[in-house]
């Protein structure tokens, strides 16, 4: 049976590839720049929900919120 290796291992492994699909992708960007908002938006959500455990309920929720007012300026 294969032994699945532990998470470090794992992104020392796979992060080349994730980084190389990043690159084609930061070429693929339209005029009006939504492309890069949304995919700053979601860098930023995903802050968010990595401080989650060290932030209270109210600046949670308004981070999200803030996170969806840049998506609707954007559009």
């Amino acid at each position: 049976m294969r032994q699945v290796p532990d998470f470090p291992e794992y992104v020392e492994r796979t992060e080349p590839i994730r980084q190389r699909g990043q690159e084609k992708l930061a070429f693929a960007v339209d005029e009006s720049g939504i492309e890069w908002t949304v995919r700053d938006v979601i860098e930023e959500l995903g802050l968010l929900v990595d401080g989650k455990a060290t932030m209270n309920f109210e600046e949670f929720i308004e981070g999200i919120r803030e996170q969806g007012r840049r998506l609707q300026r954007g559009v």
